[in-house]
């Protein structure tokens, strides 16, 4: 009886754990299926805030008081490696070859690209990048300002310096469209209600840099001031230097001189004014490609007016010479029906490679 009694007892153990195991089984399930419908939903990111249209005042300030700080600090140095954060462009590339120029020959003429800013700027309307602002540099004694383009390449970037020029003496920047708000930037390949588009100035420049006879020069004055004979020293300069080596070469055996100024692409930036006119930024390049047969005792002076970075101000050519300026030119381009010219307002042209064999 009692091994009866233990054999019941052990059969009604094992159901009761089996039983046991099933509920707890049957609990897991619910368990799992309850968490299973318990999975949050993902929602969508929230919606960015729209840009602002413009900077604030404090803004521009904040930008341009840093950007000074580290423009003065690269001239102390004469390195523009620490500026490649805060210059870009065309800019970082001339204002290297002036460091370079300067540190090879102290003496030599070159700009002094500074770093303080007078109050007022034009500011682009836009919600798209890239977008800009223009400011203009205090006066120094004796010497014109310069202008400058500051640029923001997308949202997350840091505003850099991409083009300076210096002022021409007399010119002046044409008033924003929308004075204290900022003007509409304008499409480089966009002609409406102007003489010509921005794009199309640039290029007319560069070919009437290339040939001061050509139809395109007709379209330029900057003769600002009565006292100012030279209505515009870049193109002035170049035709100067082209004529003057042509001359030295045209006795010598198998020489070649080729000249080749043409606009950057890509590097055109346009706001509107108040006249209803554009105020344009470009770049022009400028090249010249001189060779003629070695010989004893022939050769050609080249005066890069001083940019050569390579330690001299005149250079002895006995073969030949490669030479590329890099150049900003500033334009105010008037509106369509205008009998006036488009207006230089600031150039600077940089030698930025030269090689003399």
């Amino acid at each position: 009886m009692i091994g009866r009694d233990r054999y019941s007892r052990a059969r009604q153990g094992s159901a009761k754990r089996a039983w046991m195991a099933a509920i707890c089984a049957a609990s897991a399930a619910l368990a799992m299926a309850g968490c299973a419908g318990k999975v949050p939903e993902v929602k969508a990111p929230p919606v960015p805030a729209e840009p602002p249209v413009i900077l604030e005042a404090a803004q521009i300030d904040r930008i341009l008081g840093s950007l000074a700080d580290d423009l003065e600090a690269a001239a102390a140095e004469m390195n523009a490696e620490p500026l490649e954060n805060r210059v870009g462009g065309a800019a970082l590339t001339m204002v290297t070859a002036q460091y370079a120029a300067k540190a090879a020959n102290p003496d030599g003429e070159i700009f002094e690209l500074g770093w303080k800013f007078a109050d007022g700027c034009i500011v682009s309307l836009s919600r798209e990048w890239p977008r800009s602002f223009v400011v203009v540099g205090e006066s120094a004694e004796a010497e014109a300002p310069f202008i400058y383009q500051i640029q923001q390449a997308d949202a997350r970037s840091p505003y850099k310096l991409v083009a300076w020029a210096r002022m021409l003496g007399g010119a002046d920047v044409p008033p924003a469209a929308a004075p204290g708000v900022g003007s509409p930037q304008v499409g480089v390949n966009s002609d409406d209600g102007l003489r010509l588009s921005p794009a199309a100035a640039l290029e007319a420049y560069a070919a009437a840099k290339q040939n001061p006879t050509a139809e395109q020069a007709t379209l330029f004055d900057t003769a600002h001031a009565p006292d100012q004979p030279d209505r515009d020293p870049a193109r002035g300069y170049w035709n100067a230097l082209v004529q003057s080596l042509t001359a030295g070469v045209s006795a010598l055996d198998d020489h070649k001189l080729t000249q080749n100024v043409t606009a950057v692409e890509g590097s055109v930036f346009a706001v509107a004014t108040a006249d209803g006119g554009a105020l344009v930024f470009g770049q022009v390049k400028s090249t010249i490609d001189l060779s003629f047969r070695p010989q004893e005792g022939a050769s050609v002076l080249l005066s890069p007016k001083g940019y050569t970075g390579l330690g001299a101000t005149t250079l002895t050519v006995q073969q030949s010479a490669y030479l590329e300026y890099l150049q900003t030119v500033v334009l105010a381009v008037p509106p369509a029906g205008g009998e006036g010219p488009v207006r230089v307002i600031a150039v600077a042209d940089v030698p930025v490679l030269v090689s003399v064999k």
